[in-house]
């Protein structure tokens, strides 16, 4: 007898195994879910860090229902495979972006907004200042044209998230 899972794999019982055309007990599709669940969320995982919100999306594209979902993150979180904390964390130090343009990225991945807010609130602008002016002379600082420097690299520092009040600061500082 074969099972199809939503997940596109086949349970086939050996051992005791019903008779043709007998009921498969409910529990034990359900057990076999979830451990498959599992294994697709650990090869999910092996690629990069993800928030708890990516991981339900995930779970659930592959047609589990919504409870295995549910069961898996929860999971995932218990033996703390998923920390949105710890994702927020790696997210923010590894771009260089406003608040405004982290917390957009962030609600985009699925982080709960208290986390979302929890993490932004170590993290300042000005600690940044010095990497930004680096980064402002370097790209921009080669153009001949102050005005076409400015404007490139104002448009840049906000699509990223600035303050206008930083833009300004760095643009005297690096132009």
């Amino acid at each position: 007898m074969s099972v199809t899972l939503p997940s596109g794999r086949y349970i086939v019982s050996v051992s005791g195994a019903p008779e043709p055309g007998s009921e498969v007990d409910p529990d034990y599709i359900s057990c076999v879910q979830k451990d498959c669940a599992r294994n697709d969320i650990q090869r999910f995982l092996a690629h990069s860090e993800r928030s708890s919100g990516q991981l339900r999306k995930k779970v659930t594209a592959l047609g589990y229902s919504a409870s295995v979902a549910d069961t898996t993150v929860s999971w995932a979180v218990e033996y703390d495979l998923v920390d949105d904390n710890r994702f927020c964390a790696l997210f923010i130090s590894s771009r260089t972006m406003g608040r405004v343009r982290l917390k957009m990225e962030l609600s985009r991945r699925d982080v709960p907004e208290s986390v979302i807010e929890k993490a932004l609130a170590s993290v300042s602008e000005r600690e940044s200042f010095d990497e930004l002016v680096k980064q402002v002379s370097s790209r921009y600082g080669h153009i001949a044209d102050y005005e076409t420097a400015r404007r490139r690299a104002s448009g840049w520092l906000f699509r990223r998230g600035f303050s206008s009040e930083i833009v300004h600061s760095v643009l005297k500082e690096a132009l």
